[in-house]
C-alpha cells in the first residue's frame, strides 16, 4: 500500500509504547511540530528494549532490501546521537564471530561472501588474526572467523531517555504506567472507519492518529481496532555482570556462531559491566520464561571459557523478557489499509532500525509521504 498524498491536518498523534522504536518516532514527530502523546504500560524502556542486546548491524539480514534497510539505519546512528545531544552509550569497534566445525565454517564463509556482494564491509580472518585482534580472549577451536568493522552497540536506556527528554522539551506528553484498554472507532464515510479515541487506565485520549510500537504487545493492542498483526515471540535472557576492566582491545561485540552451543554474544557497556546474551530459547511461542536457571549457568560458564577475565565476576542482574518477531521475521511498518489512521512499527531489529524508522515514520505521518523502501514491510503483505 502506498500512502502518497495522504496529507492530514496537524492533530494529536498517540504513540503507544515507549521502547526504542516508539521513543524514536515520538522524538522525530516532535521535531516536525506534531502534537504527541507517548504512552507506556510500565516505565519507558523496560519492555523488550531492556532485554535487547542492542547490537547495531546489517549482519545476515536477508533478502537484500532488508539488509539495505538495516545498513542505512546503521549509518544513521552517529547523526541520531548528535540530534539527541548527549551521551547515549554509543560504542563502535566492530563485531567478531567464529565457527568451530567444518559445516559452521562453510556457512560462515558463504555468509561473508554474500554480504560482500552487497557491499557490506565484512571479511574472513584466521585463528592467528583472532589472537592478534583480541589477545585476552580464548578461542579453543576455530575453523573460520569473520570481522565486521562498522558494527557497534548502544545503551538503550540512555537513548530512550534522551528521546523522551527532547520530545518533552518540544511539547510531547509522556504518560508512564498507562495501559491501553481499547481503541474506539468512528465512521469516516464510504464504509470507512478510523480510530477516534485511545481508552487507557488513566482516561480517554482523543486522537487524530495512532502509532502502535508496543513490541510484543502490538498484536493485542491492534486487535482492539480489529487489526490482526501476525507476531510471534521468543523469550530470552541477558546476564549483566559487575564492572570489570576493558574486556576487548578492538571489537565492540563478540558472537559465537550457530554451531557453538550454547550460542552467545558479549559486549561491554560504558560503565564496565558486561552483557552476555543468548542461549537456547526454545520455539517461537515457548512460554518457559523464568525457568531457565540451568541455561543461565551454562551460558555463563561458556562465556568464562571464552573470556577468562569474567572468571569470578559476580552477576549483577539477569534480564528476562519477550521479544517481538513478525511472522516472516521482517519489520511491519506503516499505515494499515483497514484503519487508515493506524500506523504500525514492530520489528526484531528495533535497535539497529530505530533512527531510520523514527525518521521515515515521521515523514509518512506528518508529511503524508509514501516511502518506497518501506513498501515491502507493510502489514498487507500477509494478505
Amino acid at each position: 500500500m502506498t500512502v502518497a498524498n495522504r496529507k492530514d491536518t496537524k492533530g494529536t498523534t498517540v504513540v503507544i509504547g515507549a521502547g526504542i522504536l516508539g521513543a524514536s518516532i515520538a522524538f522525530h514527530l516532535s521535531l516536525r511540530g506534531e502534537r504527541v502523546v507517548l504512552l507506556d504500560a510500565s516505565e519507558p524502556g523496560q519492555g523488550a528494549s531492556s532485554v535487547s542486546f542492542a547490537w547495531m548491524n546489517g549482519h545476515n539480514k536477508t533478502p537484500q532490501h532488508y539488509h539495505d534497510l538495516n545498513r542505512r539505519s546503521l549509518d544513521m546512528w552517529d547523526r541520531f546521537a548528535r540530534q539527541l545531544g548527549g551521551d547515549v552509550g554509543l560504542v563502535w569497534g566492530g563485531q567478531l564471530r567464529w565457527a568451530s566445525t567444518a559445516q559452521g565454517a562453510n556457512d560462515l564463509v558463504r555468509r561473508v561472501q554474500q554480504m560482500q556482494t552487497w557491499g557490506y564491509p565484512i571479511r574472513s580472518c584466521d585463528n592467528s588474526e583472532l589472537i592478534s585482534l583480541e589477545p585476552r580472549l580464548s578461542f579453543d577451536k576455530v575453523t573460520a572467523a569473520s570481522f565486521t568493522a562498522i558494527e557497534g552497540h548502544v545503551d538503550t536506556e540512555k537513548v530512550i531517555g534522551a528521546c523522551i527528554r527532547n520530545a518533552g522539551a518540544m511539547g510531547a506528553q509522556v504518560r508512564a504506567h498507562t495501559k491501553v484498554q481499547r481503541l474506539d472507532l468512528r465512521e469516516t464515510g464510504k464504509n470507512g472507519v478510523a480510530i477516534s479515541t485511545v481508552g487507557t487506565t488513566h482516561g480517554d485520549i482523543p486522537c487524530d492518529r495512532v502509532v502502535i510500537a508496543a513490541g510484543p504487545d502490538t498484536a493485542e493492542i491492534a486487535a482492539y481496532a480489529g487489526v490482526e498483526v501476525p507476531l510471534n515471540h521468543t523469550f530470552g535472557a541477558s546476564i549483566i555482570t559487575e564492572s570489570i576492566p576493558p574486556l576487548f582491545d578492538i571489537i565492540a561485540v563478540l558472537h559465537t556462531c550457530t554451531d557453538y552451543k550454547p550460542q552467545m554474544a558479549l559486549r561491554q557497556l560504558d560503565d564496565g559491566s558486561v552483557m552476555i546474551h543468548g542461549g537456547l530459547h526454545g520455539g517461537a511461542n515457548d512460554r518457559s520464561l523464568g525457568k531457565d536457571e540451568a541455561e543461565i549457568s551454562e551460558v555463563l560458564s561458556h562465556a568464562r571459557q571464552i573470556a577468562p577475565a569474567l572468571e569470578g565476576v559476580a552477576i549483577k542482574e539477569v534480564r528476562r523478557g519477550r521479544r517481538p518477531i513478525p511472522a516472516d521475521g521482517h519489520p511491519i511498518l506503516g499505515y494499515t489499509e483497514s484503519i487508515p489512521n493506524l500506523y504500525l512499527a514492530v520489528t526484531h531489529s528495533g535497535v539497529t532500525l530505530a533512527p531510520l524508522v523514527g525518521e521515515l515514520a515521521a515523514m509518512e505521518i506528518s508529511d503524508g509521504a509514501g516511502i518506497g523502501m518501506l513498501e515491502p514491510f507493510r502489514l498487507e503483505r500477509f494478505g
